[in-house]
């Protein structure tokens, strides 16, 4: 591709998400009002939804821009609920086991946790890119297999497949790291 050309894809992709914005902006901004009853938290989620947009390579090329947008605004309530609900969780475990808590967090259970989640990172990286995608899209996204094989354009069943690879992957490495 030329440079010209590049040029013009993105900035039709730029007009694209121009568009987007003037288009959606304001549904967007009353649906996350609503919601949060919050002015500011509901610019910041409008924000969050165009930035998401923005890092996708096609903005403007989207099937159903509304139902994407709206989804992806849903998406983000929930979270948003998660991480409240986590963090309550969490400050309440702190006022109940008081200091203690604190003290329990070793040195050797920080290095054995890093050691884990760089295990995890590793086995990640070998799998499969599907397989890996559809594992964070579950996991980490926390999409049902029936939205994610929407969203891959695979079916239910081929979901499930990658995901008890994934898992068999995971624990495999896991187990034999720990008989070491």
């Amino acid at each position: 591709m030329t440079q010209k050309a590049g040029q013009g894809a993105r900035r039709q992709d730029g007009d694209g998400l121009a568009e987007i914005t003037a288009r959606f902006a304001r549904p967007l901004r009353s649906f996350f009002r609503k919601r949060t009853r919050n002015e500011q938290e509901a610019d910041d989620l409008v924000q969050e939804v165009f930035c998401r947009l923005a890092a996708r390579e096609q903005p403007g090329a989207m099937d159903n821009a509304e139902a994407y947008i709206f989804q992806m605004a849903a998406n983000l309530l929930r979270d948003r609920a998660r991480r409240y609900a986590t963090r309550t969780a969490a400050d309440r475990a702190m006022e109940a086991g008081g200091a203690s808590s604190f003290e329990e967090i070793s040195p050797e259970r920080v290095l054995l946790g890093k050691q884990r989640l760089a295990l995890l990172e590793r086995v990640l990286g070998e799998l499969p890119e599907r397989t890996r995608v559809i594992f964070l899209l579950h996991r980490f996204e926390e999409l049902k297999y029936a939205e994610i094989a929407g969203r891959l354009e695979i079916s239910v069943s081929s979901v499930e497949k990658h995901m008890m690879e994934a898992m068999r992957q995971i624990k495999t490495r896991f187990e034999r790291d720990e008989d070491r």
